[in-house]
């Protein structure tokens, strides 16, 4: 019963914490909550070639995750008693693995996307040309 007023406890301090941060968009709490991770959208860019810029961060973000998984392994291999560390699991075997595959996911949805859009545009372009030609 404990356990679920902390966790009550836990959500509550966010809620409220997202909240002030929404109304009080210049605070350093809002800047610190809302702050874009990732490459900026440079003046004259192709969505494509940003998607592209993306793609590349998200793939960062994996060999991060990868890294600190070989990490996880070798510190297990090298003191078996973390095995009997919750945190040291549930952060190695849980979390790693699920932001690793969240950013190996995103990099390969803006890789997809940006292939669309220079499909589609190219697409776009020759029909749109064509049609100034007949004109």
């Amino acid at each position: 019963m404990r356990q679920l007023l902390h966790i009550a406890a836990f959500w509550l301090v966010v809620v409220v914490a997202v909240r002030l941060a929404v109304c009080f968009p210049r605070s350093l709490l809002a800047r610190i909550l809302f702050l874009r991770l990732g490459p900026v959208p440079l003046r004259g860019e192709a969505r494509a070639d940003y998607l592209v810029r993306c793609a590349g961060f998200s793939i960062s973000w994996f060999m991060q995750a990868a890294f600190l998984l070989v990490a996880g392994w070798v510190a297990l291999w090298w003191d078996a008693l973390l095995s009997d560390s919750l945190v040291f699991v549930v952060l190695w075997a849980v979390v790693v693995p699920l932001l690793g595959s969240a950013s190996l996911l995103a990099a390969f949805l803006a890789f997809a996307r940006s292939i669309w859009l220079r499909r589609f545009s190219r697409t776009h372009a020759t029909s749109s040309s064509a049609h100034a030609a007949q004109a």
